[in-house]
């Protein structure tokens, strides 16, 4: 336990100590979100106590109790923990020196597990007592049931425990071997979430089920150090850079309109992009805007009153509008903020290769729009169908969305290289102010690319796909001006900028 122990020390410390540094050198951008988060977790806090005091106007919503806010966080918190193993321990350069001391796996396991188990309990603990101290701030007076406070208290055990252990089943290779450990532990992630949603109908049995699902996990967990192993070993294997994509992500239709060095980057781009924790994170969030957007048709359908000062026929179109933004800011202004610095050192690399700036800089930009795709459509199209939107209507939406793709990779593919960030802690995110100004810029542009037609689409529907296709234009120009300030940026950094 000692070894252990030990190993959970070093993490943690390490932990601490890069959390530190990353709080001194952005202080008053840190203390600004603190106080953000802040405040939205207050608003939060009295619209629940709205929606409790009034349950008439919430007839679904309100008769859910704590269940849902308890599936909700065993749900978040399993994929960041998740997130977390595979950066700390999946794709960790440190396992190695782990795994050469002579220590058995499972004390390395053991103790790498407390690393991701300790900080979710100390950010699970943290809610709580934002939720204690808003409460009392804001006089909500809402009781917390003792019941509640037990099931917190194993669902943020239980959650750090099912995000680790499906990271590494979810590592091993080939596919009928993660399939076969997988095909064992769904169910009872499947259980779990459905004892959190129902557990205020019953608390003493959902206190009791998930209990014994934690002492069942917990005998699973120690029993798997082979298949820790095999996970390491399997990425190692199978996530080598000399691995040849597939045949899709290879991009050569790509060729004959941008041709073989532009497709090539674009490959590699998008290849080592979809390892990332923040593209991942990006294409969950768009592909799940894109899920409740079908979601709240079924649930609502098509209102027959106005929306406030909203006619119920426009309501669907402003909510996919917005949606479309969203998916867009996600998908290409904060990805590709983080085009350049997150090549880290590795940069020199590529320049140090014969290629022109504007080339690497297109090719960047490419394979954002490519990563940014297959969200944004999945945003557009259901919801276009479902509602049965006119054809010039959603022809008009799809111009829409080309505007933004354009105008928005074009601010991402120049924040990119304007504000490079080469600290590998950040994972090549610039500071949070840059990125609130990144968004402020991003609604302008997006804003104005997209009122003007759609005043003339309300006017005439002929004119107005006129319109979108003349903006589509004036974005693709801003797409242009991205690009070339990009590599103008480019050609601006230096070793000393990236080497240290």
């Amino acid at each position: 336990m000692s070894v252990s122990y030990a190993i959970f020390e070093a993490e943690f410390k390490s932990s601490i100590r890069r959390n530190v540094e990353s709080i001194k050198k952005r202080f008053a951008a840190t203390m600004l979100i603190v106080l953000l988060g802040m405040i939205f977790s207050f608003a939060c806090i009295r619209i629940v106590k709205f929606v409790i005091d009034n349950p008439e106007l919430f007839p679904e919503g309100s008769n859910e109790g704590y269940g849902t806010i308890l599936v909700i966080f065993f749900a978040l918190f399993t994929l960041r923990s998740a997130g977390a193993t595979y950066r700390k321990i999946i794709k960790s350069k440190t396992m190695d020196m782990h795994l050469v001391q002579p220590i058995r796996a499972r004390q390395i396991m053991n103790g790498m597990l407390l690393s991701i188990v300790v900080p979710s309990l100390f950010l699970s603990a943290s809610l709580l007592l934002i939720f204690v101290t808003g409460n009392y701030v804001t006089n909500t007076n809402i009781f917390l049931p003792q019941d509640f406070l037990i099931l917190f208290l194993i669902f943020s055990i239980l959650s750090p425990l099912c995000g680790f252990m499906f990271s590494i089943i979810g590592s091993l290779h080939p596919f009928s071997r993660k399939f076969k450990f997988l095909i064992t532990l769904s169910p009872f992630l499947i259980i779990l979430m459905f004892i959190a949603n129902g557990s205020h109908a019953a608390p003493d049995t959902a206190i009791v089920i998930s209990s014994a699902t934690l002492l069942v996990l917990m005998i699973y967990f120690y029993n798997m150090d082979q298949i820790f192993i095999e996970a390491l070993e399997s990425h190692k294997t199978n996530s080598s850079s000399h691995k040849h994509p597939f045949r899709i992500l290879q991009f050569k239709w790509l060729e004959p309109v941008f041709g073989v060095r532009v497709s090539s980057i674009c490959s590699k781009e998008v290849t080592s992009s979809i390892r990332e924790r923040d593209v991942l994170s990006s294409a969950f969030s768009t592909f799940s805007i894109a899920a409740l957007l079908i979601f709240w048709w079924y649930k609502v359908g098509l209102p027959t009153e106005p929306v406030g000062d909203l006619p119920p026929k426009l309501y669907y179109p402003g909510m996919l509008a917005i949606s479309m933004y969203l998916g867009a800011l996600l998908q290409c202004t904060m990805l590709g903020s983080t085009i350049l610095g997150v090549e880290g050192k590795r940069l020199w690399i590529m320049k140090s290769n014969p290629v022109e700036s504007v080339l690497i800089m297109k090719g960047k930009a490419v394979a954002l729009l490519m990563m940014a795709l297959p969200g944004l459509l999945a945003i557009w199209l259901p919801i276009c169908i479902l509602a049965q939107f006119p054809l010039k209507v959603t022809l008009f939406f799809g111009e829409c969305l080309i505007i933004l793709i354009l105008c928005n990779t074009g601010l991402g593919i120049w924040s990119g290289s304007a504000f490079a960030n080469f600290d590998e802690s950040d994972r090549g995110n610039p500071d949070i102010l840059v990125q609130f100004m990144l968004m402020g810029n991003s609604a302008l542009f997006s804003s104005v690319l997209l009122i003007l037609p759609a005043t003339v689409m309300l006017w005439n529907h002929s004119m107005g796909l006129f319109a979108g296709l003349i903006f589509a234009v004036v974005s693709y120009g801003i797409l242009v001006a991205g690009i070339r300030a990009s590599a103008s940026a480019y050609r601006s950094i230096f070793i000393d900028s990236y080497g240290s």
